[in-house]
């Protein structure tokens, strides 16, 4: 009897202990704080902080200002519910996103994905970041980082979206953790307002200081410092592509990937230099002062969603009504700060970090960026618009070689059924981060043994690439421009095969070949 008792009590005692070390492995204490995470639920051997705010909130006066660094505290964290993605604005327009694809867009709680008004999940305090271990990471573990930045085109986008959750992908690789990061969007990142003098662009402003907390604190969820490869999608892809024009000396991170935009041939930028879009959403909600500093502190005091529902809805009747009112935007600006002039001039002077960076597009890019139809866009206006972003990749890279910099590139080209549903879609633009992720799971419909492959061949290439950037694996050639047939790219998904090395003729060549034509669907 007293041996099963105490063989009873051992096994209480262990699991105690086994408890209390699980329970210590979720507390992670930073400069800025003490981190209280949690365990996904579908993969029990991943560990999740989902809200860490990295800076102070953009409120009140600090509304349309630079960010600032937290200072030190000792506050304990919920780390275990997302925080609100940044203020935004749920379009009525109807897009391939809302009635075609699932799980893109930020997570609203029932909201309509056409509601036609502010984004009930969103908030002005809302500069915070998430972070996705293995289970068993500690402060020793210097696994490597990637820190991703998601798209949205200047106006949304945010932590807290269905497919853009690494839990699978951290769970494949138990060596490596990701980081993923909100920053401002639309008129309270890009307001270009007269009583700022050019002080604009924040959203740039807050991935600084974002990765400049990964850089400080990620050692305590068992991150390398030495070791952070930023990465973005679309405009996310376009603001990491600009950090490093822009922080060319100092960038932190060692390696940078971007995704489906580049800082050349960026499309979605802002000419008002006068502030007149600002001023006209200023007048239309009661803050009609001649002086800019007036209007600015007037602005400072209406409520983020009267200012969102404005604008948003503005936006919306200019698309859905036929009418002559004009049209406002509020995406990045050329301030010669954080978005330059001209980067061709800054590469060629050597303004750019010198670190290993991939470039990657997809065959489709616009397939589901042009004005959405049911039978979706013409197939010229695909091709046309998707070498935006092709001939961008290359010009870029090309650059990047005169430079002798290391770079390598990718082309997303797979086509399947359950994340492009409609069968104009292909290989649509944003559809590789449902590889990369690893949620091509949660996508409905047949998921192929090819699919499966596919994304777990890419998502180790990117593993390989972020655990040492200066030394790949020859699994991955270099790009170079100047060789035969224009240089390597290595292709995901097409011709039924996970992966293979094509030439950059073969993608790329309708962007300097004479007379070549450009393949939607390789």
């Amino acid at each position: 009897m007293f041996k099963r008792l105490g063989a009873v009590l051992t096994l209480a005692f262990a699991s105690l202990v086994w408890a209390e070390t699980q329970q210590a492995n979720l507390t992670v204490y930073t400069r800025t704080g003490t981190f209280i995470g949690g365990y996904n639920d579908t993969y029990p051997d991943v560990r999740h902080f989902k809200y860490i705010p990295y800076a102070k909130p953009p409120v009140g006066i600090r509304r349309w200002a630079s960010p600032e660094a937290l200072d030190d505290s000792t506050e304990v964290i919920d780390s275990t519910v997302f925080g609100p993605s940044c203020a935004q604005y749920v379009s009525a327009v109807p897009s391939v996103w809302a009635m075609n694809i699932t799980g893109n867009l930020i997570v609203n709680y029932g909201e309509s994905l056409l509601a036609g008004e502010f984004a009930q999940n969103s908030a002005e305090d809302c500069l915070t970041l998430a972070i996705w271990t293995p289970a068993n990471a500690t402060a020793g573990s210097k696994l490597p980082v990637i820190h991703f930045f998601t798209g949205g085109g200047d106006v949304t986008g945010g932590i807290n979206i269905p497919t853009q959750i690494p839990a699978n992908w951290v769970h494949r690789s138990q060596s490596h953790i990701v980081v993923t990061t909100n920053y401002r969007v639309n008129i309270f990142s890009n307001p270009h307002a007269r009583g700022l003098h050019n002080h604009t662009n924040f959203a740039m402003q807050d991935q600084r200081v974002a990765i400049e907390w990964v850089a400080e604190n990620i050692a305590a969820f068992g991150g390398d410092p030495s070791r952070i490869t930023i990465w973005g999608q679309s405009a996310g892809s376009g603001m990491v592509d600009t950090y490093l024009s822009t922080y060319y000396d100092d960038p932190i991170a060692a390696g940078a990937i971007m995704s489906s935009a580049f800082a050349i041939g960026y499309p979605a930028m802002t000419a008002d230099y006068d502030g007149l879009n600002f001023t006209f959403v200023a007048k239309s909600l009661g803050c009609d002062f001649s002086d800019p500093k007036v209007e600015l502190e007037c602005m400072r005091r209406i409520p983020p969603a009267r200012i969102e529902n404005f604008v948003g809805q503005y936006q919306d009747n200019s698309s859905l009504v036929d009418t002559t009112q004009s049209a406002i935007k509020f995406t990045r600006q050329i301030d010669n700060k954080y978005v330059w002039t001209n980067y061709t001039k800054r590469h060629l002077e050597g303004k750019y970090a010198k670190i290993p960076t991939i470039f990657g597009t997809t065959a489709r890019e616009f397939s589901a960026l042009l004005p959405y139809e049911e039978d979706g866009p013409s197939e010229e206006l695909i091709t046309e618009d998707t070498l935006i972003f092709v001939c961008g990749g290359y010009n870029t890279t090309k650059l990047l070689n005169q430079a002798n910099l290391t770079t390598y590139r990718y082309e997303w080209a797979g086509n399947f059924s359950n994340i492009a549903p409609v069968p104009w879609l292909g290989a649509y633009h944003y559809s590789d981060l449902y590889m990369f992720f690893g949620t091509y799971l949660i996508a409905p419909g047949e998921i192929t043994d090819l699919e499966i492959q596919t994304a777990e061949t890419m998502q180790d290439y990117f593993l390989d690439f972020i655990s040492d950037p200066s030394s790949m694996s020859n699994k991955w050639p270099a790009y170079d421009v100047y060789a035969a047939n224009g240089g390597n790219i290595t292709q995901f998904g097409a011709d039924g095969k996970a992966v293979q090395i094509v030439t950059g003729d073969s993608v790329e060549g309708a962007c300097h070949i004479p007379g070549a034509t450009y393949n939607t669907t390789p």
